[in-house]
């Protein structure tokens, strides 16, 4: 079953001397496969996926990615500039294969009324991407301030 959600992620990042608010709201397409794998596959911004045998899983991995990209531009951007221009090119590149199915699967549940459990339900028309990047702070900071969150077992 193919779910199209919308997503909003807000993350602060630090870059080479600025910190920068990113504020993100955009598509994504949950694929729950056979084998117990789910998948979700960016639609906007694209090239983005992240996967897991659950849908916590899943969504912990497709952040993870997509964050992963803000740290690498941000590594390498001398400057809030050039860190605003890159992360807009990230954002503003669709995947239409994504995209088609992302409708396809839109209507399919518009149609059948399905729904995903503990997952509120918003009309894809009230939500359209955006993007927003805003300078918190020039500063001092540097990329190596960005950490990815990490889970241990304890022992």
């Amino acid at each position: 079953m193919k779910y199209p959600l919308l997503f909003s992620f807000r993350d602060l990042i630090a870059g080479k001397g600025f910190v920068a608010g990113v504020v993100v709201d955009g598509r994504v397409l949950l694929e729950e496969e056979g084998d117990g794998e789910v998948w979700m596959y960016g639609v906007q911004p694209g090239g983005v996926a992240g996967g897991g045998p659950s849908r916590d899983a899943a969504f912990r991995e497709f952040k993870n990615r997509y964050i992963s990209v803000l740290y690498d531009v941000a590594q390498d951007a001398d400057s809030f500039a050039v860190f605003e221009r890159e992360v807009t090119a990230f954002f503003n590149t669709v995947s239409d294969g994504t995209g088609r199915d992302w409708e396809a699967a839109l209507a399919e549940v518009r149609r059948t009324q399905a729904s995903l459990p503990g997952v509120p339900t918003m009309k894809a028309e009230d939500r359209t991407p955006t993007l927003q990047i805003i300078l918190i702070d020039e500063t001092n900071s540097r990329p190596s301030a960005n950490a990815l969150d990490q889970f241990s077992e304890a022992a």
